[in-house]
């Protein structure tokens, strides 16, 4: 399944990113719960998810304070029982989120029938010298449990995706696609430097069963002009039917 998400469209409301989504043939959406009101309404998600006939499957929150939106979160959350939730490890610091992502998501996930994966994000360095994330190793993510694999976060991280994926095995439930061109992450899946082909390839050869989200940036998708953005969701769309549904 192929699923796109409401982080690549930050500056539009929910309503046009449903409608993208529908119009395109996307298998479902992922909601980012994030400072945008309308993504932690549950009752106004359900209403566009059956207005427009389209499953929202995935919820995620933003990599960088997390835990500004944990209450909101679980309020959503669970109006969506047996949904997938992709959380990030916990920042350095953050010792709120991490209390929260050990005491109260193992409860949530039993209490909704949720689907955990812990998912990689972009390596950066605090104070210069210390890892922004201390458990957001892909060893580390496979020790916790299953995984959501962020493709161009990995390119950033200087991981091999191929060689992640072997070393992930069932572990791996989902996987976030976009590329990487000129130094830009999270570009269409047509051009750019990661082997998105021969991972499609692979993951379809092994039979693989599990979800996939597109990921673009808002630059990427040329936000502001509807015919662009289309059409480049239509192109990484295609391109992935081509190497994954067809391999």
């Amino acid at each position: 399944m192929l699923y796109l998400t409401s982080a690549s469209f930050p500056h539009y409301g929910l309503e046009r990113f449903f409608r993208f989504a529908s119009e395109l043939g996307f298998d479902g959406v992922e909601i980012k719960v994030c400072e945008n009101f309308d993504t932690q309404n549950p009752a106004y998600l359900k209403e566009l998810s059956e207005r427009f006939s389209l499953p929202i499957k995935i919820f995620s929150l933003p990599n960088h304070n997390p835990a500004a939106y944990t209450e909101a979160f679980e309020r959503v959350v669970r109006d969506f029982p047996q949904t997938t939730i992709n959380l990030a490890p916990p920042e350095t610091w953050a010792s709120g989120y991490k209390n929260w992502t050990q005491s109260m998501v193992p409860r949530i996930v039993q209490q909704n029938r949720l689907q955990l994966n812990r998912r990689n994000v972009p390596f950066k360095m605090t104070l210069g010298f210390i890892p922004s994330h201390t458990e957001g190793s892909l060893h580390a993510l496979r020790e916790s449990g299953d995984v959501s694999l962020d493709i161009c976060a990995l390119w950033k991280m200087q991981e091999d995706i191929i060689r992640a994926t072997n070393m992930l095995g069932q572990k791996l439930k989902h996987v976030y696609l976009g590329n990487v061109y000129q130094g830009q992450m999270y570009t269409p899946l047509t051009h750019g430097l990661l082997p998105v082909e021969s991972l499609l390839t692979k993951l379809a050869r092994e039979n693989y069963k599990a979800d996939f989200t597109l990921k673009i940036s808002p630059a990427a998708l040329h936000e502001g002009n509807d015919d662009k953005l289309k059409q480049t969701l239509q192109e990484s769309k295609e391109f992935f039917e081509k190497y994954f549904r067809a391999g």
